[in-house]
């Protein structure tokens, strides 16, 4: 309610009366009625308001005169001017003219209007002419100030590119999490330098690990006889065969093992109870416990264990079930089988009585010559220890340089204590705990003054390339491509990406990538109240998503696939969770899937499904705030301290989870996310916590509709799938800056955004395909220069976009 404006006064005074008699002082008692009943009038009015308000027009007229764009004034001031400053943002402050002081802000807008998600539903919206032009007037600007790219921080190796960089290395298979503590992760993955900070329990983890790996890749003789465990995930389904394990057997897992020298070993398998879909099962006789090793079988004594003479190399190793009594069939893979018992874990101790020698994959990888003399043995050591240190170091070290005089001294103290092997193995263990490998250090050009850009040389290029896809070092082709210069020339560029993507390293993307951008890495620890769920189960969700990643990746298809792919990847158990008949075998293949399957896409898939459920239901808020991340690219605030996010607090609730929703979006805080998110989470309803398909929860039938913020209404997963692909263009950039994030192991930030909307730019004239995103960031700015970190001219502070409580008492002031 708001008092009489003067305007509306003045139309009260001169409404029906003599005006030339009043503005001339008028005579008689006419004149004092009337000029008294105006009087009485507007006292009244301002006693009892009236709601009017100001002239819209006027209002309008105003905020587009304040506005950095009519547009802006028309659609966006209502809500973020300095009055409201809704969300900490009021464009009437900002200014188009200098974008660097509020580029962050800026950034933000371009993301909530690209996505649909604002104005806020209930406010006048643009036309989607209107929209663009907003969008196209604010990244011109952005785009002409032509920020320098944010400075790179000094960062080092992670748990998973230490491990691959010891597979490429040496050929061996270290299990990282064993050596290595886990490490943090900001903004969805774990490579960002800012936070790859260095303890003294990361230290001494480096020490172990060096000394170890360096005595199993040279086949120590003297290594410390040890205990290695594998355990078997505990929901595992042992009640049938599993692809690849000897016919006759079920449950049970094949695992690759390391045995550094030739010696004796023994094998322990443990038995339990078991569980199977959580039925436990036990009492009785335990089945027989099948052990191979390198594909011949050896026999395990009634208390488990087996000694098991092996020559050094990596071999696989299997552990099944067999029974003794079987039901009808035959003893193969169509057995029937009285299920009784697990495999829990199996333990390999050793070596005993080992040997040295021998000829694996790492020593004929580290020993390329080797002495018949004695005073062979230094020259032979020096150019070994040369290209390791080379390969470790992810640059050219020649045999001569000063720098090899250090790493001679370490082989020259192994060889003091020992022989020609374990010098180069005592130098091999001082290279892997060198800072130079693992950081990923790069050359500063002497003179540069702080702000300015410059281009890392190709050796360093090559390391960028190799990490972002590969999560691993540049390998030997890469790095000549390098050392001869030709890397910096655009075609040989575009061919090395095409190589690397084709091979089978590039599984990286999909195994840290993808995983971290999709949130796969929850599927480890979610526990789900589902007789459904089980360790089989968990295992094919992840797969399926893995496989529909590397199917778009290596097949450079449109990175919109992921949201309506006529296909999916499924073994027998994920096809049995999604009603799919007439799959056999624990082996995935593609399968199609018509244009109703509601499986299409990841939006379909169980993984997805189930990282964004609790435990003992679905969660509608997860998942919209899922899709407002990780598609749309507009992740939701936290929300406000002290408000009820339990939903199935106790007390006189509604029964449905819908119902329960509403409540939150009857307060003013939360409403503003909460309509953004619940409507996208309530249309994926028809899954349950696991992602299988419903009609009912509990006894009460699915509602599935709801209206997102721009107006469209949806009714199950199809319709949201639809809105989301005439949105794709916020996928698009969602996935580029995610990649752009991952490739430079930094946050992106609006400094990086005019590069990555040139890489959006280029791909649209190649639909948006996989590989023409990944080159687009090869050949970016960011990711080819750097920054020297210091004071940047021009650029002035970045202001806070941390969401504000909304201000629903606050008056607005007058036009």
């Amino acid at each position: 309610m708001e008092h009489v404006a003067a305007s509306q006064f003045r139309g009260y005074l001169w409404r029906d009366h003599d005006s030339t008699a009043i503005a001339q002082g008028g005579r008689g008692i006419r004149h004092l009625v009337i000029v008294g009943s105006v009087v009485l009038l507007a006292l009244l009015a301002y006693v009892f308001p009236v709601k009017t308000g100001e002239d819209p027009q006027i209002v309008e007229s105003s905020m587009i005169a304040k506005a950095p764009h009519p547009l802006i004034g028309k659609y966006c001031m209502g809500c973020h001017d300095s009055v409201e400053k809704t969300a900490g943002v009021a464009f009437d402050q900002m200014s188009l003219s200098n974008p660097d002081r509020n580029g962050e802000m800026w950034e933000a807008a371009v993301r909530r209007l690209t996505s649909g998600m604002m104005p806020p539903a209930g406010s006048a919206r643009p036309t989607e002419r209107e929209n663009m032009e907003m969008i196209r007037a604010i990244t011109t600007r952005l785009d002409a100030a032509n920020p320098a790219p944010a400075p790179t921080v000094l960062r080092r190796l992670t748990r998973t590119e230490y491990g691959n960089v010891i597979r490429d290395m040496l050929g061996i298979h270290v299990d990282a999490t064993t050596l290595l503590p886990p490490d943090p992760a900001v903004k969805g993955f774990d490579n960002i330098g800012e936070v790859l900070t260095t303890s003294p329990a990361l230290v001494q983890g480096y020490l172990n690990a060096g000394m170890k790996i360096s005595q199993l890749a040279v086949g120590d003789p003297n290594l410390t006889s040890s205990r290695r465990v594998f355990t078997l995930p505990h929901k595992l389904n042992n009640d049938r065969y599993i692809e690849g394990l000897p016919l006759g057997t079920r449950g049970g897992k094949r695992t690759m093992v390391l045995f550094p020298v030739e010696g004796d070993y023994m094998f322990e398998v443990r038995l339990g109870a078991g569980s199977t879909l959580f039925q436990k099962f036990g009492g009785g006789k335990l089945p027989k416990v099948d052990l191979t090793v390198a594909g011949k079988a050896f026999p395990v004594d009634k208390d488990g264990k087996a000694w098991v003479h092996v020559r050094a190399g990596e071999y696989p190793v299997t552990t099944a079930l067999r029974d003794n009594d079987l039901g009808p069939g035959v003893d193969d893979i169509y057995s029937t089988y009285n299920i009784r018992g697990a495999i829990v874990d199996f333990a390999v101790q050793g070596p005993f009585r080992a040997k040295s020698g021998g000829r694996t994959v790492s020593r004929d990888r580290i020993f390329t010559c080797y002495p018949r003399k004695p005073y062979e043995e230094r020259t032979c050591a020096r150019t070994i220890v040369a290209r390791l240190a080379s390969q470790a170091f992810r640059r050219p070290i020649a045999e001569q340089a000063p720098e090899m005089d250090l790493l001679m001294r370490y082989y020259d103290l192994g060889r003091k204590t020992g022989n020609f092997e374990s010098g180069v193995q005592r130098a091999l263990a001082y290279i892997l705990v060198d800072p130079r490998f693992l950081y990923k250090v790069e050359q500063e050009p002497r003179g540069i003054a702080p702000g300015i850009i410059y281009a890392v040389n190709p050796v360093e290029l090559a390391s960028r390339l190799a990490f972002f896809l590969w999560s691993s070092a540049p390998d030997d082709q890469l790095m000549a491509s390098a050392i001869s210069g030709k890397l910096t020339q655009p075609a040989e560029l575009e061919r090395q990406v095409r190589r690397m993507i084709a091979d089978r390293r590039a599984d990286a993307l999909a195994d840290n990538f993808a995983q971290q951008w999709f949130r796969l890495k929850e599927l480890d620890s979610a526990e789900r109240e589902s007789k459904d769920f089980d360790d089989n189960l968990r295992y094919a969700m992840g797969q399926e998503t893995k496989l529909l990643f590397q199917s778009v990746m290596r097949g450079d298809r449109p990175v919109t696939e992921l949201l309506n792919a006529d296909y999916t990847y499924v073994n027998e158990r994920l096809a049995r969770h999604y009603g799919m008949p007439g799959i056999k075998g624990d082996y995935f293949r593609r399968v199609a899937l018509p244009a109703d399957s509601p499986r299409r896409g990841l939006l379909g898939q169980a993984s997805i499904l189930t990282v964004t459920a609790v435990a003992n239901r679905t969660s509608p808020v997860i998942r919209g705030a899922w899709v407002l991340d990780n598609i749309l690219g507009v992740p939701p605030s936290p929300p406000p301290p002290g408000v009820e996010v339990n939903l199935d607090a106790a007390g006189k609730t509604p029964t449905t989870l819908r119902e329960r929703l509403a409540i939150h979006r009857k307060s003013a805080v939360c409403a503003t996310c909460h309509n953004m998110m619940d409507p996208i989470g309530l249309s994926m309803e028809n899954f349950d916590q696991v992602g299988k398909w419903r009609t009912l929860d509990g006894k009460l039938p699915i509602d599935a509709t709801g209206s997102l913020v721009d107006g469209t209404q949806l009714n199950g997963i199809a319709d949201l799938r639809s809105a989301l692909l005439r949105r794709s263009d916020a996928f698009t950039a969602t996935a580029t800056s995610k990649l752009m994030t991952y490739a430079l192991g930094r946050p992106v930030t609006y400094r990086e955004m005019p590069a990555i909307r040139q890489v959006l730019n280029d791909a649209s004239r190649q639909n948006n395909r996989f590989v023409s995103l990944v080159l687009g960031i090869v050949k970016s700015q960011p990711f080819q220069t750097r920054t020297k970190p210091g004071p940047i001219a021009g650029v002035g502070p970045v202001r806070s976009t941390q969401a504000e409580p909304p201000k629903s008492e606050k008056k607005r002031k007058a036009a």
